[in-house]
């Protein structure tokens, strides 16, 4: 329990980092034409960079520490959060914004009446794939850079030949995600979006 907790932990810390940069630039990039089409085939290399690279590099900057196990989540789930925002931001209704526009609306209203409504939908599907992302990253640079948690427990019973824990470390490990997804995240994404489905 020690073990998984650490690693939810940091899955949970690197996720919300790359929440709270990927938000505002996703909807930079989608509210700014010119920006984006700077940016736009830069996300898609991001993507493509492996977790072990990462985390080599996390080692070198940060030593065996939890920054490394963050760092590697979230440089895996920050472009996945813009891509999504990006793309959420770029289907809001120009009209709504117009019409804003000439009833003089305040900024912050254009933004939580006409953008966030629009972009949540986005911004929670690119999450869930953010969040699973991070779990499966967070083991790699675990078992590299970590004296702690899932992955460096797994590293040690392979290390041991203890086939019955490897076993057991990713059961435990699919049956919390499995219980994440379906008893948090799904249920949260049917409750806050239920009028899409209406």
């Amino acid at each position: 329990w020690h073990n998984l907790a650490i690693t939810l932990g940091r899955v949970a810390a690197g996720f919300v980092l790359a929440t709270l940069v990927g938000l505002p630039l996703g909807i930079v990039l989608g509210a700014n034409k010119r920006v984006g089409e700077f940016f736009e085939p830069i996300i898609p290399v991001m993507n493509t960079v492996s977790s072990a690279i990462w985390a080599i590099f996390a080692i070198i900057w940060f030593g065996i520490s939890n920054a490394t196990t963050i760092f590697v989540v979230f440089m895996t789930a920050m472009p996945l959060v813009i891509t999504n925002v990006w793309q959420g931001t770029r289907t809001v209704n120009a009209d709504f914004i117009e019409l804003a526009h000439i009833l003089r609306m305040p900024q912050y209203k254009v933004m939580t009446k006409i953008y966030l409504p629009t972009i949540l939908p986005y911004f929670f599907s690119g999450a869930r794939l953010a969040f699973g992302f991070g779990w499966r990253v967070s083991l790699v640079a675990e078992t590299i850079g970590s004296s702690s948690g899932v992955g460096y427990r797994l590293r040690q019973a392979a290390d041991l030949i203890q086939t019955d824990q490897v076993f057991a470390w990713t059961l435990a490990l699919v049956v919390m995600m499995a219980a994440l997804e379906m008893g948090v995240l799904r249920p949260l994404e049917n409750h806050w979006f239920r009028w899409k489905k209406e």
